[in-house]
């Protein structure tokens, strides 16, 4: 059931089994293996049920490290949390991501990629998948179209690697109707967490602090808590958190925040030998089919060469791709997507300037002619007309302590409360990685007489090209280790030296791999539950969720007494009826 937090009374104390911080992936995905049986489950989103841009303030920060994007434009605070915007590749981690390697310092998670097995089958449901078949020679043939060819790669160069599409699953849309339907999940939309509040002798959390834009504050406390709010705010809270322990919880060691990664995104140009090879498998021309392939070096070439996991797209470019007119005409079309109409920075009327703006109408409007025909040649995609190819490399990011999210004390949110800083620094071996792949593949590319890479384009910030961006995957800050010196989270996603405070979500990842993050993050967020299943199973929870009033004041928030009891509640502001 969903509870507006503005119409909960200052003071309030709510009493649960299990308190889960954010409703992204994570979080959602937890608090569905809840929705049904005793244990007492209250969800807290930061937002609303739709996006509204005062909450989304509260994601603004410094970014002072390698350019990256506005802190509050990756960060969704609505129900769904990032999956709001997510464009829907999946594939599992690879074996080696999981693995210690000599070369690679700070890698190695607890345990190998077989323990995450059961829970990928399971996360590819949980993500509409179809299938969760990845052998490339199966894939083009279920495809079944002379476009979606294997290119005649050396297997000990480079190697197919298959991804599929979500359609995107909105977590916040699709499995709304289960929360709102659930006896056991109370979800409070609009509360936001201040602090989170351990015992005097720091081993457990009490309770955390929550509050609203309206101005009430009241208290959530639980046997378990659960910080799923993403791989920047993760962090945040548990430096905030610095009433018991000074440095923030967790960070008695001083690791809360470090380790962040990224999936370093750049892009080349492939000068076309032959036109007319068909690649459509390595690009996005499945996408509707729900299906890609990327190129990948092989396991023993990353030991041979000691380079990272890397992956790259190779993209058809026609007539008119490259034009403003063409990307801002794209853009429109993203906006009337069905899968598109959750993310606020695609989502658009046709008039509401704020989003499309009067350039693009221009745009459109002076290059109509080329927009007209790159639209048609991306409809039928002809291999005679190809104009060039474009290599799109996305490589994983080695562990850096010195990759950071920190406290921004002389800029403060709405509540007062310092905000974030993200410094995304890269170390020598990622770059190395991305250039070396680069490398291999543009003479597996020469050798088939497809094409060469056009030169390096000329560098910016430690070597890497000025076209260089993330993939709104932030990983690490609260990374997984055995040794709470070198990790802030045990193999059970517990804090370290905590009894009671897990956390959830790709912050958790001690490497990033080469693959997108949202499947690991389903089938991590699976195997939590089942762990927080057996703990709060142990600890007869209790029978239902309570929502106590502070000693000197009165309950008055009947919405939330009802929601408690279970008698249907009215209407509050925000919550749609739902």
């Amino acid at each position: 059931m969903f509870v507006d937090a503005r119409r909960i009374a200052s003071g309030t104390m709510i009493e649960a089994d299990l308190c889960i911080v954010g409703s992204g992936a994570a979080g959602i995905t937890i608090a569905r293996r809840f929705a049904a049986g005793g244990i007492r489950t209250c969800l807290l989103e930061s937002g609303d049920l739709d996006f509204d841009w005062d909450v989304q303030d509260l994601a603004k920060g410094e970014n002072s490290g390698h350019p990256y994007y506005p802190l509050d434009a990756c960060q969704m605070r609505f129900f769904g949390g990032n999956t709001n915007a997510w464009a829907g590749w999946c594939r599992p981690f690879d074996p080696i991501d999981f693995q210690e390697r000599p070369w690679v310092p700070d890698s190695g998670w607890p345990f190998e990629r077989q323990e995450l097995d059961r829970w990928y089958s399971e996360a590819h449901e949980v993500c509409q998948l179809k299938t969760r078949e990845y052998d490339p020679a199966g894939s083009v043939e279920r495809l079944s179209d002379r476009r979606a060819n294997l290119l005649g790669f050396d297997p000990a160069k480079v190697e197919p690697t298959i991804y599929h599409f979500s359609p995107p699953t909105r977590f916040g849309r699709v499995y709304r109707n289960e929360i709102d339907r659930s006896d056991s999940v109370r979800c409070l939309l609009n509360a936001h967490v201040l602090g989170v509040r351990a015992a005097v002798d720091c081993r457990s959390v009490e309770h955390v602090d929550v509050g609203t834009l309206a101005g009430n504050r009241f208290r959530v406390a639980a046997k378990v808590f659960v910080l799923a709010a993403g791989g920047i705010e993760n962090a945040r809270l548990l430096l905030l958190s610095n009433d018991v322990a000074p440095a923030g919880l967790g960070n008695d060691h001083d690791l809360v925040g470090r380790y962040f990664m990224e999936h370093p995104h750049t892009k080349r140009t492939v000068i076309a030998l032959d036109r007319r090879v068909p690649i459509g498998l390595y690009g996005l021309t499945f996408y509707h089919r729900g299906l890609a392939a990327r190129l990948a070096l092989p396991p023993e070439l990353q030991r041979t060469e000691q380079i990272l996991n890397y992956s790259a797209n190779l993209h058809q470019v026609y007539y008119g791709h490259e034009t403003p007119g063409w990307i801002a005409f794209r853009k429109f079309i993203f906006s009337l997507m069905p899968s598109r109409d959750t993310d606020p920075y695609v989502r658009f009327p046709p008039l509401d300037l704020k989003r499309l703006t009067a350039r693009d109408v221009w745009h459109i409007a002076s290059q109509l002619d080329r927009v007209t025909v790159a639209a048609f040649l991306q409809w039928r995609q002809p291999l005679r007309l190809v104009r060039k190819f474009l290599l799109e490399s996305k490589s994983e990011q080695a562990p850096n302590r010195d990759s950071r999210v920190t406290l921004l004390h002389h800029e403060r949110d709405a509540f007062g409360l310092p905000r974030a800083r993200l410094a995304w620094r890269t170390l020598g071996i990622d770059r190395r990685t991305a250039v070396r792949g680069e490398e291999i593949v543009n003479e597996e590319l020469h050798r088939l007489r497809i094409g060469r890479l056009e030169d390096l384009p000329e560098s910016d910030v430690e070597g890497w090209p000025r076209n260089l961006e993330g993939g709104w995957h932030q990983i690490g800050t609260t990374r997984m280790h055995q040794d709470p010196r070198r990790g802030v989270i045990d193999a059970d996603c517990r804090v370290h030296g905590m009894e009671n405070l897990f956390i959830g979500g790709s912050s958790v990842f001690p490497t990033a791999g080469a693959a997108p993050p949202t499947l690991t993050i389903v089938a991590m967020a699976l195997r939590l539950a089942a762990h927080l299943n057996g703990v709060l199973v142990a600890q007869r929870p209790a029978v239902s969720v309570r929502v106590r009033p502070a000693e000197t004041q009165q309950v008055a928030a009947p919405v939330l007494s009802r929601a408690v009891t279970g008698a249907p509640p009215r209407a509050a502001p925000g919550v749609g009826g739902t």
